[in-house]
């Protein structure tokens, strides 16, 4: 597990079709509530629909949005609510939207809606009361639905409207929530972190609106190196090295990645993401769906390169439970599925036999994509 690989690629589109995601609850525009709504769905306007989801944190690694962002992906139309700050009190976590994100969403041709929080309360529950620390936030309900309109109407590609947004609104909406952060503070008696920082950070993006994006890299890439460090406890994580990536579109937009595993099979290099199930025969779905939806991206590089050379890859989902008899790799023909079924019951569910169904349909119907099931050890 020492190995580090440090790729680049190159992507032009992206093309996929999800076949595990969610039925969507449908919410009119002219009185969607983002914090009454659920956390993706779809919305209603006079021209069509969109689909939606929001996220509880602008740290992608700390609210795992992807599995919401997957449930929506086969929507013609797509937009994520992001809140541009959180802060979860002095003794609790201060995350910011990051520039990575942005490339994400341009890519995925996702429209972003910037929010932030104007109402928290302070946790008082038994373990967290004699510490600084908010709870219950809620976005400023009419700012969103503001965008959304505004998206509804809008002629151009998420790109164009991501752009604009950041270039012209972002300094605007993140003093505001600095500013919803004080009041909160005040009326809760909750301290939140000190401020200076954060406005030495908006007046170097005032002075030249690259640094948030130089910025915001140099942060990515520094977390994504941290994380090919770290072994997360529930992870069976035994095949190979770590990476990461530095991915170009045509756009410009530059971002980067990480995967779980690289490995080497034949003259080919597999990015594989993996998730365990410490005690059921497989992953929760919404693992499943997380898994598949950082590989997305990766299954739909146009090119990867390593020490400037051109490599052939693939991309691989490897999932682990107990009690596994034998292992399958998807997509594979409906008989040798079967006869995988048949021989892991009954401890296999319906319901887990439903999914790797699904799963079967989505390896052969996007490419470069595999599913790998075996037991954990």
């Amino acid at each position: 597990m020492s190995d580090i690989f440090h790729f680049k690629g190159f992507i032009r589109d992206v093309r996929y079709q999800a076949h595990l995601g969610a039925l969507l609850s449908n919410y009119p525009i002219d009185d969607f509530d983002v914090n009454a709504a659920k956390s993706f769905g779809q919305i209603e306007f006079p021209t069509g629909q969109i689909g939606y989801s929001k996220w509880v944190s602008p740290k992608r690694t700390r609210s795992y949005p992807f599995e919401r962002l997957y449930n929506i992906f086969n929507s013609p139309m797509r937009l994520t609510v992001i809140p541009i700050l959180k802060d979860e009190g002095l003794d609790g976590d201060l995350d910011r939207i990051q520039y990575s994100t942005v490339s994400w969403m341009n890519l995925l041709n996702i429209y972003i809606v910037l929010g932030y929080y104007t109402d928290a309360r302070k946790n008082l529950s038994l373990s967290q009361r004699h510490r600084d620390k908010l709870t219950g936030q809620k976005l400023d309900a009419a700012l969103v639905r503001s965008q959304m309109l505004e998206i509804g109407q809008y002629k151009q590609s998420a790109l164009h409207w991501n752009r604009s947004l950041i270039e012209d609104r972002f300094v605007e909406i993140y003093q505001s929530a600095l500013d919803a952060y004080e009041r909160i503070s005040k009326q809760s008696g909750v301290q939140v972190h000190d401020q200076s920082g954060q406005q030495t950070y908006l007046k170097k993006l005032m002075q030249d609106f690259r640094r948030f994006k130089d910025i915001s890299l140099r942060g990515s890439q520094g977390a994504a190196l941290r994380e090919t460090k770290t072994l997360h406890g529930l992870e069976y994580l035994t095949d190979g090295g770590k990476a990461t990536f530095e991915i170009e579109n045509y756009l410009g937009g530059v971002y980067y990645l990480t995967a779980d595993e690289i490995l080497q099979e034949d003259d080919k290099y597999v990015i594989q993401e993996s998730k365990n199930a410490t005690l059921a025969f497989l992953p929760s779905v919404a693992d499943i769906k997380d898994g598949l939806f950082k590989l997305i991206l990766f299954s739909n590089l146009d090119s990867l390169t390593l020490d400037g050379k051109r490599v052939q890859f693939k991309t691989r989902l490897k999932l682990t439970g107990r009690d596994i008899r034998g292992s399958i790799r998807l997509p594979c023909s409906d008989r040798p599925l079967k006869n995988f079924m048949d021989a892991n019951a009954p401890g296999i569910r319906k319901r887990q036999q439903a999914v790797l169904e699904k799963l079967n349909w989505e390896a052969r119907n996007n490419k470069n994509l595999e599913v790998e099931v075996e037991r954990n050890q």
